[in-house]
């Protein structure tokens, strides 16, 4: 699971600005202390209850949910969602970005029941696997035992998404090559999105940008497939699944949502979930022309401050346990890590001086450190050693 600059992103200050769409001043109306069901239907904007949610959202199949990892209230709402569609009657099937292909017959397991959360966590190998914290996922994956729900692993194998990172589609063997997913590299909105983003922290090489792109869009591809797959099957039949992944693979339904329907044909709808903050209506900038952000957008209350961790924003993979160092797989967007030119496929070495072998070493450093400071890495970017500097914001923002 390497690289997608874009992962909980809903704006690029590297992209030009568009005239804003109505509904954007209406969120600008939103104000503290936010509400539990601040929904949004789109594009006219219009404020609608959960209830009214559910009801927009029966006859839908195919549900993607964007959330932003890191938020508790997202993850609630995920859960609401299930337990809520259980009680319509509806068979559901929970499909996650967390979790690669690979990874498919633990998760059965899990739901079948066979293994104890302590058992899961070992071989699901959770802190690589995904990094963050598991008490953010416990109540999604509870429901799933609980209801002997089926749980599917989404993502594609993540080393094949880091050469092609690295080396490009050209560049992988004739056996990696056929491992690869049908790939449409030709949505031009998609590719001027992503481009803008990648010049702003990149410095444009169109070499680079080439990697870069079929890496995103590997990575997108890839879940689409595994979806299409599912709903295709016999397994598949009748059921309602809902997807939980970042919000970058969604938005515009630019990353698997194109790529799921050109497999399928079916329908499908997308609520995107973004924290409240103050002036939240600049957050949103569109490209020209633009399709709509989402058929719902959901404004949810931000983590409080006392559960708040330093975190730079990126989420990491240990590659073997031989190999010193971590994979940065993905940047969340204006995190201070993407502020301080981290990258995709960037791989730690050390922290203030101290040799990085697990992600508990990073979370421990930045714990020591607190809000407020800077923090010194030692990265490998192709090929050569950086030094980087990330300032940690204050608690406050």
């Amino acid at each position: 699971m390497v690289p997608i600059l874009i992962s909980l992103v809903l704006f690029s200050g590297c992209i030009k600005r568009a005239p804003l769409p109505p509904w954007v001043s209406k969120i600008s109306m939103i104000k503290t202390p936010i509400g539990s069901e601040e929904i949004l239907r789109l594009p006219e904007g219009d404020q609608i209850p959960f209830a009214q949610l559910l009801s927009d959202l029966y006859k839908t199949r195919v549900i993607f949910i964007g959330e932003s990892h890191d938020q508790i209230a997202h993850h609630q709402i995920q859960v609401k969602l299930i337990q809520n569609l259980i009680r319509q009657g509806k068979d559901i099937v929970v499909a996650m970005e967390m979790f690669e292909r690979s990874q498919q017959p633990i998760l059965d397991r899990w739901s079948q029941g066979l293994l104890t959360e302590e058992e899961f966590l070992k071989e699901i190998q959770w802190d690589n696997t995904w990094g963050m914290d598991y008490e953010l996922y416990k109540g999604i994956l509870d429901e799933a035992k609980s209801h002997r729900l089926k749980v599917i692993a989404l993502n594609v194998q993540r080393d094949l998404v880091r050469k092609v990172a690295q080396d490009g589609i050209k560049g992988l063997s004739p056996e990696d090559k056929k491992k690869l997913p049908e790939m449409d590299l030709t949505d031009q909105q998609h590719r001027t999105y992503i481009k803008s983003i990648y010049k702003g922290h990149e410095g444009g090489s169109a070499k680079g940008f080439k990697k870069f792109y079929e890496a995103q869009s590997l990575w997108d591809e890839g879940m689409a497939e595994t979806l299409s797959e599912f709903l295709k099957s016999g397994e598949g039949e009748h059921k309602t699944v809902l997807v939980f992944v970042g919000s970058g693979h969604l938005i515009y339904s630019f990353g698997i949502p194109k790529r799921f329907y050109r497999r399928t044909s079916l329908p499908y709808q997308t609520v995107v979930l973004k924290a409240w903050k103050e002036k939240i209506d600049e957050d949103f900038t569109f490209t020209e022309p633009s399709p709509p952000l989402a058929n719902f957008l959901w404004v949810t209350q931000p983590n409080p401050p006392e559960k708040k961790q330093p975190r730079i924003g990126v989420i990491l993979r240990q590659q073997k346990e031989d190999q010193k160092g971590l994979w940065i797989e993905k940047v969340i967007s204006d995190s201070p890590a993407e502020k301080a030119g981290l990258l995709p496929g960037d791989q730690f070495f050390s922290v203030e001086g101290k040799e990085i072998t697990k992600v508990k070493d990073i979370h421990e450093a930045l714990t020591q450190k607190g809000w407020g400071n800077n923090i010194t890495f030692i990265i490998l970017r192709g090929g050569v050693k950086k030094e980087i500097t990330v300032t940690i914001p204050p608690l406050k923002d």
